[in-house]
Parts: C-alpha cells; sequence; structure tokens
C-alpha cells in the first residue's frame, strides 16, 4: 500500500492550495493507503514551528480524525528507524523525508508526494 508524505495533509488543510483537490482524493480516496507516522509528526512539529496554538493544532487534529476516519497510519518500528538513518547516510536526505521514505519501503515502495528528492532512493516509486 502506498505511503502518503507530509505535503499531502498540508494540503488537505489548506483549501487555497492549488494541490489541495487532488490530495483530499489521496487522503480520502478508494485506494488503500497509509499515513507515515512520520508524516502526521513533522505536520504537528511544521505547524508548532510557525506559531500554531496548542487548541489550533488539536482542531486540526481532530478535523482530519473527522473527515477521515478511514485513515491508517503505519505504525513506527525499530525497522523504520534503521532505514530511515541508512537513507539518511546513503541519500543525504532530510530526516522526515527520510523516515517517509523508509515508511514506503517497508510496504510496497511506492510513496505519494510532490517532493521529487523521493526519486533518487532505490526501491522507492514516487507518484503524484
Amino acid at each position: 500500500m502506498p505511503i502518503l508524505d507530509t505535503v499531502v495533509l498540508f494540503a488537505v488543510a489548506d483549501r487555497k492550495d492549488p494541490k489541495h483537490g487532488k490530495a483530499i482524493k489521496y487522503l480520502g480516496g478508494n485506494r488503500e493507503t497509509y499515513l507515515a507516522s512520520f508524516a502526521l509528526l513533522e505536520f504537528d512539529i511544521v505547524l508548532k514551528s510557525r506559531g500554531f496554538s496548542a487548541d489550533k493544532r488539536m482542531e486540526l487534529q481532530a478535523l482530519l480524525l473527522k473527515d477521515y476516519p478511514q485513515i491508517k497510519i503505519h505504525p513506527l518500528t525499530s525497522q523504520t528507524l534503521y532505514l530511515l538513518a541508512m537513507i539518511e547516510k546513503d541519500y543525504q536526505m532530510e530526516y522526515f523525508d527520510a523516515g517517509v521514505a523508509a515508511e514506503a519501503l517497508q510496504h510496497d515502495g511506492v510513496i505519494i508526494s510532490t517532493d521529487k528528492s523521493f526519486e533518487k532512493i532505490k526501491g522507492l516509486k514516487r507518484v503524484w
């Protein structure tokens, strides 16, 4: 099953984002997908760093749960962290991107993202 990257969450959360409609289809569509644990964590950390209050962050997470109750979240494992470190070392990727890539490699190697940096990782296929 494909893994959803953080860009999907940001596009879904912002109606003005040109990728909003397509992101909704990926997050809420019939296609079986997993949301990367790293994507969920990165989403919250970025919101916090941009000054979103705890209440606003809680609201956004609650809306995600309400609007997309079917979404599955990939579990974070020691294997994920091992692969993350390997990807960081071998491909010089940013921490959260390496984490999302690691989660995708644990499934079918497909990641749903607009981030082209995922294309350099052997065994990974980027869709979108």
